[in-house]
């Protein structure tokens, strides 16, 4: 069957660039880009240092190979060696500049950029944890009063309370919103630095181990969605959020209505934020415990024609769609198959999903 079907419907995944909003709309060059990015709240020695960088770079652009012996199997403690470490004989226009001290700064800059990401992190939570317990205060304050005989409204406190905490919690969730523009000036900044080291000393091309071990540093890898979820208990907490119950009749049936929207990375922690300060979070059960999104990996089937594509796409009655779907990061271990069946709701029949589970194993080898 998966032969077949894969024959006729090749698998494709369908992706988008995305502009980042650190973009200009005119050519600016990068390291007047940082400085004109850069948190005033932050002092300029935090973020990566570009210039130094780039001076480096023009540095190593001076100098010239050298005729290195291939042959040589022998070296001499006691002699001096023909050239230096980088493999090159320094000349009178030389400077001693080495391809060490590229990777010597930008290991530091790596260093330096991380710890003052996790220490901002650490002082968000610190605050976070600060307005828990002053949220929390003043719930054990109006529990103690309705115990007494009063109600929540005669023992709330005055509102002049809540717009100190909110405030305070709008501060925090902005703060947390520099910090992650730092860190994407940063991280943009990198791969700015290391692809024009690569240009100039292509012998010594170091960008693709450089860009591996950013993404394996918890500034980058690291998630940090702990903070939108405990904001949004803050906030859940001071417009006095009612936890509706759940449901469990084993008889439930509903209609689903969704509405999709495309946003880009550097964004979405803004729009969290904005629909937090209005509606709780909703936590999903994940593998790895509860969490407020999940990464959802999709790969579609259509043939040379993109049928199923342009008819998805102009919602054609009956259109259909086939892909395969799964959920979370790294490998998959349960994959379904799924197929979308499209029908106008002015029929009054509704679209419809049909599913079932596919072994890892047989998805791999086909």
């Amino acid at each position: 069957f998966f032969k077949n079907f894969f024959s006729t419907y090749p698998p494709f995944i369908f992706c988008w660039v995305q502009d980042s909003s650190l973009l200009p709309t005119t050519m600016v060059k990068f390291g007047e880009r940082l400085s004109q990015n850069r948190a005033p709240e932050y002092p300029p020695e935090a973020y990566m240092d570009y210039d130094k960088l780039k001076e480096i770079i023009r540095d190593l652009g001076k100098k010239k190979l050298a005729s290195v012996d291939q042959t040589t199997r022998e070296v001499s403690l006691t002699a001096p060696p023909p050239t230096n470490a980088a493999g090159r004989q320094f000349t009178s226009s030389d400077s001693p500049t080495t391809e060490e001290d590229f990777y010597s700064c930008i290991d530091a800059q790596l260093v330096k950029v991380e710890k003052f990401t996790l220490e901002k992190v650490t002082e968000l939570r610190n605050q976070i944890s600060s307005l828990e317990r002053e949220v929390a205060a003043l719930n054990d304050a109006a529990t103690v009063a309705n115990a007494a005989g009063g109600t929540s409204s005669q023992h709330r406190p005055d509102e002049a309370v809540f717009d100190r905490i909110r405030n305070q919690a709008d501060s925090v969730a902005k703060s947390f919103l520099t910090l992650e523009k730092y860190v994407n000036l940063n991280f943009m900044g990198f791969h700015k630095i290391l692809k024009k080291h690569d240009k100039n000393s292509p012998a010594h091309a170091c960008k693709q181990f450089y860009i591996n071990r950013m993404h394996n540093q918890a500034w980058v890898r690291g998630d940090y969605s702990d903070v939108v979820v405990r904001l949004s208990s803050v906030y859940s907490a001071l417009r006095n959020d009612q936890s509706a119950e759940e449901n469990k009749d084993a008889s439930q049936s509903f209609l689903r209505s969704t509405t999709k929207y495309w946003v880009r990375t550097e964004d979405v922690s803004k729009v969290k934020y904005a629909i937090l300060k209005h509606l709780p979070v909703f936590l999903q059960k994940t593998s790895t415990g509860e969490s407020d999104s999940q990464l959802t990996n999709s790969v579609y089937f259509d043939n040379d024609q993109l049928e199923l594509y342009h008819g998805r796409l102009d919602k054609s009655p009956g259109a259909i769609a086939y892909r395969l779907r799964w959920y979370g990061a790294g490998d998959p271990k349960i994959v379904f198959f799924e197929r979308k069946t499209h029908r106008d709701t002015w029929t009054g029949e509704a679209s419809v999903k049909e599913r079932f589970i596919v072994s890892r194993i047989v998805v791999i080898n086909t």
